[in-house]
């Protein structure tokens, strides 16, 4: 569903809109839900470096619990993302065959006709979203090798913004 925006706006601002417009040969539509999205990806990761995870005993071991927590509602909001992407093939893998497997996933982002799966660094990627750690992009998934699953502590955050990552076909 599409929703109507009027706004006000500098008539300078709005001259260097449109000529800008004109190189991209985007529409104003196309631009402006560009520029929200990205104000929407800001304003989330400025609210969760705010966000203080609940304590536990594990914090002491450097324990970077509630990283992907953070970071997943930003994520959902940037497809050309490979971490977006990655969890995409995660859902759609789910959708295809019940469960997601590692080879599955690797496949779907392997393919570079499907732009908006294509990850041509997918093994290092994947990688750093199993790992909760200071330089990792945050724990999400969890396999025994083969068979991939959710990581149970981003589960329902995930979960949540499930639809912003892929919409099942009926």
């Amino acid at each position: 569903m599409n929703k109507k925006l009027q706004i006000n706006i500098d008539a300078d601002i709005y001259e260097k809109f449109c000529l800008a417009l004109n190189l991209t040969n985007e529409n104003q539509d196309e631009a402006m839900e560009t520029c929200m999205r990205w104000y929407i990806a800001k304003s989330f990761e400025k609210a969760s470096q705010t966000y203080t995870p609940r304590s536990s005993k594990h914090t002491e071991s450097k324990d970077y619990y509630g990283k992907a927590i953070n970071k997943i509602p930003v994520w959902s909001l940037k497809p050309s993302q490979y971490n977006h992407k990655i969890i995409r093939a995660y859902f759609e893998a789910v959708d295809i065959a019940g469960e997601a497997t590692l080879t599955m996933m690797e496949r779907l982002c392997s393919d570079k006709s499907h732009p908006e799966l294509y990850v041509p660094t997918f093994k290092n990627n994947y990688s750093q979203m199993k790992l909760d750690g200071p330089k990792s992009h945050g724990k999400v998934f969890e396999d025994d090798g083969e068979r991939v699953w959710i990581w149970s502590e981003v589960e329902s955050v995930l979960l949540q913004y499930e639809k912003s990552f892929y919409q099942r076909e009926e």
